[in-house]
């Protein structure tokens, strides 16, 4: 069974190692590993993840005790999933959906539709995202210490 909760600064090595190995995993391919260490550093510092954590809605999924995957986001105007994923091993088990419906059945109420950012060479992502309900919105590049990053902006209304 999927045991989602809000997340805590004490699950930072959790939600840091599922990052790292997702990242790892995902980008190495498409990325320089400098790249990868650069991005996973800055944005999973233990002071930056506390922000995060402190300033908006942050779930983990565990399986046995262990951190299989997070979710992350931000309420504005608009909903925004700024990060999702789950440890490569437990991918497909469930895990990313239970974490994504834990944050749009907290929602339901409040906003009607979900953006999210992913990489365009993403593409078990994108499918994933396809099969629960997103549509691409457009595609752009950005610079990602210093890499070029095509990105998809994707919504779904629910």
């Amino acid at each position: 069974m999927v045991n989602v909760r809000s997340a805590t600064i004490e699950d930072y090595s959790g939600i840091k190692n599922v990052a790292s190995k997702a990242w790892y995993d995902t980008y190495t391919n498409i990325y320089t590993a400098s790249t990868v260490t650069a991005f996973l550093n800055a944005s999973y510092s233990r002071e930056m993840l506390e922000k995060r954590i402190n300033d908006s809605d942050f779930f983990v999924a565990e399986s046995d005790g262990k951190i299989v995957g997070f979710a992350n986001f931000i309420k504005g105007t608009e909903l925004y999933l700024s990060s999702h994923y789950v440890l490569p091993e437990a991918q497909r088990d469930g895990y990313g959906k239970a974490l994504l419906y834990e944050g749009l059945n907290q929602y339901k109420d409040k906003y009607s539709e979900i953006y999210l950012e992913v990489d365009s060479k993403n593409e078990i992502g994108i499918q994933f995202y396809k099969k629960e309900g997103f549509v691409v919105l457009r595609e752009y590049e950005e610079l990602l210490f210093g890499d070029t990053m095509r990105t998809t902006l994707m919504k779904k209304t629910f």
